[in-house]
C-alpha cells in the first residue's frame, strides 16, 4: 500500500477490500447500502449495478432495461433518498445528452426530466423530496414529482453543481469558485470566490456541507455558508480535486485527484494516508459501515477497508501495488535537494517538491498552515500519468475534435478545437475567416460548444493568466516568487555551545540535561521539520533570553536558529514572553550591532516559519489581533535602527529581510492590516530614496518589499506611489546589481511606471 504521510492516532490505514472491474472508465459512483452500488461509466453512457452476497460481489445486468442510459457520457448517478412520488430504490442520472434520468436497478425507467442546455453532472434531492440537477451550462434547476421544472436558481458561470440538505437548505456552486446557500428559495448568503477555480462537487459533510475545486482545495461549511475548515489536499501540479465524501462515524474526508491519488484526511484536515492508484481516479464514495469505493479512468471500482475481516486476499492487494507502481522508472537522487533543505520554507501551500533523504527520493508537501513540510510518500519516478487522448491533426496542428463545416451547400471547409478553447473565440474566428452568417455561426456555436469542458476552459484561462503575469515579473511578488527569506545558517553551532555551556556552568540553576538535548535537537539539522521540542527546552530558552551583554550574542543566534526548527518555533513563536523579551532586546539603550542584528534575524525567521493559529486555518485572510500587534511593534521598534545612512550594514541587511518577510506573510496569507503596510513603508521608503548610500543586497529586499506591499493594501499603494518616480531615479542612480535592475523593473511595472 502507499505510504502514509502522518500519524495522528493509532487507526489502521486502509487495505484494499474488492476490486471491481466493470469494463470502461467511470466518473461517479453511487452507494445505496454495504451491498449495492453503481457505476456511471462515462464513455458508454452506462450505469453498472453491483451487488454483494456471500460470494462476494457479482455484477448485476439490467433484466427490465438497456444499461446505456445516456447517449455520450453518463456523468452522475446518485440513489435517491426522500424523493417525493418515486418508488424505493429509484436511481437518477445525468448525461451529455442535455437529460436526467430515473431508473431501478433492474433497469426500469422511471422518469426523465428534459429541459437542460448542456450537460447534467450534478443531482441531488431537497429536504421535501422535490428533485435537484445541476448543469454546465450554470443553472441548477428544482423540479417536483411530476418532472416539471419549478425554479431555477440564479445562475453561476459555466456551470453549476447543486446540494439539497438535510436542514432544508439548498446549495449551489459553479465555475466562478461560488458558493450559494438558500432557503425556500431565497438566498441566505453568497461567499463569492470561495475557490479560485472551478468547484467540481458539493457533498453533505456532518457540520453542514463541505466543497472540493480546482483550485486544490477542500472546504466545510455550515449550512448557513460559514467557512468553518479549510485545507489544501493537492499542490501546485495537481490541482482538481475530482471527488470528495466524509466517512460515516470517523468523520473523516477522502479525496481523489486528476492523477490517481486519493488521499484520506482526520475532520481537521489532517493529512493521514495516501493511496495510489494506477489510473486516474474520477470518484470517490462512503459505505455505511466506513469502507470507501472508488472508480477511474481504468474501468475498475475498487473497496477500501480498515476492517482485516473484509481485506482481500494478499495477492490481490500486492497485485493492485505492483499495478500502482506499474511503469515506475528509478528516480536518480544525486541532484535533488538533499534533506538538510527541508528547513527552508516552501513558496505556497499546496507546493510539492522531492528531497534526497537517506538515498531516496521522498515526496513532500509544503503546509502553510504547520508552517512545514509534510511527508507525503516515496516518489517512484515518472509514471503513466493521464492517458493521452487522441487527436486529430489538421493543417499541422492536432486537436481533440476535428468536424467538417458546410459553409454553402457546396463548399466545406475542415475546424478543429480543442476541449479546453472557449468556444465563442473558436467560433468568432472561424466566422471571421469564412464570412459566415449570422444564422450559421449560431448553428456552428451550437455544434461545438457541448464539445468543449467550462472546467477546463476556466483552468487553461487561469493558467494562462498566470503564466502571463509569471513573464511580466521576476522577482514580485515575492510569495509566489521565491517565498521568505530564512538566515539559515548552522555552520558555527560548535563555537555557540561552547559559548553557552560555559554561562551555564557557572550558574547552578540551569539544568545541564536540557542543555544537552537543545543543543542535540539543534545539531540534528536534518530533522528541524520533525523532530520535538519539549517543554523543558523551551523553558531554558527564556532564561537564557533574558541574559545581558556579551552572554546574549550566542542565546539570540540559537533563537534565530530555532526559528527553524518547526516544533520550537511552534512553542516560541506564540510566547507572549518571549516577544516581549526580543522586543526589549531589540529596544535596548546601547545595544551592539550584533544583538540588533541576531534580533532582527530571528524575527525574520519567526515571521517565515510561525503556524497558523486556529482563526487562521478557519478563516482565510485573517490573522489573531496579538498577531499583527506584534508584528506592528516589531517593525516599529526596527525602525529606530534602520536609517539608511547611519546603520550599520548587518542592521540594514537583516532589517529589510525581516520587512520584506513581513509583506510577504501578508502577501501568502491575504492579510488586511493597513497600518502594518503602512509602517512598512515609512522605514523603507527613505532606503529607496538614499540607494546609492544602501547595500546592494539590502536595496533589493527593499524594493521587492515596497513592490509587494502595494499589492497587499490600497492606502500602502498610494503611499508608495506618492514617492514612486523619485525611488525610481534614486535607485537608477545607484551602483545597481543585475539582481537590483530586475526587481526595478518589476517595481516600475507593479506601479505603471515602466
Amino acid at each position: 500500500m502507499a505510504a502514509n504521510e502522518e500519524k495522528t492516532d493509532e487507526v489502521s490505514p486502509y487495505i484494499l477490500s474488492a476490486t471491481l472491474p466493470h469494463g470502461s472508465g467511470a466518473r461517479e459512483i453511487a452507494v445505496e447500502s454495504n451491498n449495492r452500488l453503481l457505476v456511471a461509466e462515462a464513455n458508454t453512457g452506462s450505469v453498472r449495478v453491483w451487488e454483494k452476497n456471500h460470494q462476494g460481489w457479482e455484477l448485476k445486468p439490467m433484466s427490465s432495461g438497456k444499461e446505456k442510459l445516456h447517449q455520450g457520457l453518463c456523468m452522475v448517478v446518485s440513489a435517491l433518498a426522500d424523493a417525493k412520488g418515486y418508488p424505493t430504490n429509484t436511481y437518477f442520472s445525468g448525461g451529455g445528452d442535455k437529460r436526467a434520468v430515473l431508473f431501478q436497478a433492474d433497469g426500469k425507467r422511471i422518469a426523465e426530466l428534459s429541459g437542460h442546455t448542456n450537460a447534467v453532472h450534478s443531482v441531488s434531492v431537497t429536504h421535501d423530496g422535490n428533485l435537484l440537477t445541476g448543469c454546465w451550462d450554470g443553472i441548477a434547476r428544482e423540479w417536483n414529482s411530476e418532472g416539471k421544472c419549478v425554479f431555477k436558481y440564479p445562475p453561476h458561470k459555466n456551470s453549476a453543481v447543486v446540494l439539497g440538505l438535510p436542514s432544508g437548505e439548498v446549495v449551489t456552486a459553479g465555475g466562478e469558485g461560488d458558493v450559494c446557500v438558500y432557503k425556500n428559495r431565497t438566498l441566505v448568503k453568497k461567499q463569492a470566490s470561495a475557490h479560485a477555480h472551478v468547484v467540481r462537487k458539493v457533498v453533505k459533510h456532518p457540520l453542514g456541507f463541505a466543497t472540493c475545486a480546482n483550485d486544490g482545495a477542500v472546504k466545510v461549511w455550515s449550512n448557513q455558508c460559514e467557512c468553518l475548515l479549510t485545507f489544501v489536499a493537492y499542490g501546485e501540479d495537481t490541482k482538481f480535486v475530482y471527488g470528495l465524501c466524509p466517512i460515516p462515524q470517523s468523520n473523516e474526508m477522502v479525496t481523489c485527484d486528476d492523477g490517481s491519488t486519493v488521499k484520506v484526511w482526520t475532520p481537521d484536515g489532517k493529512h493521514v494516508q495516501t493511496i495510489m492508484h494506477p489510473a486516474i481516479v474520477r470518484a470517490v464514495q462512503a459505505l455505511p459501515n466506513g469502507d470507501f469505493v472508488t472508480a477511474g479512468s481504468d474501468g475498475m471500482a475498487r473497496i477500501f477497508t480498515r476492517n482485516p475481516q473484509r481485506a482481500a486476499s494478499a495477492q490481490e492487494v500486492e497485485n493492485f501495488e505492483q499495478a500502482s507502481k506499474s511503469e515506475m522508472q528509478q528516480m536518480d537522487v544525486s541532484g535533488l535537494p538533499t534533506e538538510a533543505e527541508l528547513m527552508k520554507p516552501g513558496t505556497k501551500d499546496g507546493q510539492v517538491k522531492i528531497f534526497n533523504v537517506s538515498g531516496k527520493a521522498m515526496v513532500y508537501r509544503w503546509s502553510q498552515a504547520d508552517m512545514k513540510w509534510v511527508l507525503v510518500g516515496e516518489a517512484m519516478g515518472r509514471g503513466r500519468g493521464k492517458p493521452k487522448p487522441k487527436k486529430t491533426e489538421l493543417d499541422g496542428q492536432f486537436y481533440d475534435h476535428v468536424t467538417k463545416v458546410f459553409i454553402t451547400e457546396q463548399q466545406s471547409v475542415m475546424l478543429g478545437w480543442n476541449i479546453d478553447d472557449d468556444p465563442r473565440d473558436v467560433v468568432d474566428h472561424f466566422a471571421a475567416l469564412y464570412s459566415l452568417t449570422e444564422d450559421l455561426k449560431y448553428q456552428v456555436y451550437q455544434f461545438v460548444a457541448p464539445k468543449t469542458d467550462p472546467q477546463a476552459i476556466a483552468a487553461r484561462k487561469e493558467r494562462e493568466r498566470s503564466e502571463r503575469l509569471a513573464r511580466a515579473t521576476r522577482h514580485v511578488p515575492s510569495w509566489t516568487k521565491h517565498g521568505f527569506k530564512l538566515f539559515a545558517d548552522t555552520s558555527k553551532l560548535a563555537p555557540m555551545r561552547k559559548r553557552l555551556a560555559k554561562s551555564i556552568e557557572s550558574d547552578s540553576s540551569f539544568s545541564a540535561n536540557a542543555f544537552k538535548v537543545l543543543m542535540a535537537n539543534m545539531e540534528n539539522v536534518s530533522k528541524y521539520h520533525s523532530s520535538a521540542f519539549s517543554q523543558e527546552e523551551a523553558g531554558l530558552v527564556k532564561k537564557m533570553l533574558v541574559w545581558k551583554g556579551t552572554k546574549l550574542l550566542p542565546v539570540l543566534d540559537a533563537f534565530r536558529i530555532l526559528m527553524q526548527h518547526a516544533a520550537a518555533v511552534s512553542a516560541l513563536s506564540g510566547d507572549s514572553k518571549v516577544r516581549s523579551i526580543i522586543l526589549e532586546k531589540l529596544a535596548e539603550e546601547g545595544a551592539s550591532k550584533h544583538q540588533k542584528m541576531f534580533c532582527l534575524r530571528g524575527l525574520s525567521n519567526m515571521v517565515a516559519r510561525r503556524p497558523k493559529s486556529d482563526e487562521e486555518r478557519k478563516k482565510a485572510g485573517t490573522a489573531p489581533k496579538d498577531v499583527v500587534d506584534f508584528f506592528n511593534a516589531a517593525v516599529k521598534t526596527a525602525a529606530k535602527w534602520l536609517n539608511p545612512t547611519s546603520a550599520e550594514a548587518p542592521v540594514c541587511l537583516s532589517g529589510t529581510v525581516f520587512l520584506s518577510n513581513v509583506v510577504c506573510w501578508m502577501g501568502m496569507h491575504k492579510i488586511r492590516a493597513t497600518a502594518l503596510a503602512k509602517s512598512v513603508v515609512e522605514v523603507l521608503m527613505p532606503f529607496a530614496l538614499n540607494a546609492q548610500s544602501v547595500n546592494q543586497t539590502a536595496l533589493y529586499y527593499v524594493i521587492v518589499a515596497l513592490a509587494g506591499v502595494t499589492m497587499c493594501d490600497d492606502q500602502a499603494k498610494a503611499l508608495v506611489a506618492s514617492q514612486g518616480a523619485a525611488a525610481v531615479a534614486a535607485i537608477s542612480s545607484s551602483s545597481m546589481t543585475d539582481a537590483t535592475k530586475e526587481a526595478l523593473s518589476d517595481f516600475k511595472k507593479v506601479l505603471g511606471l515602466a
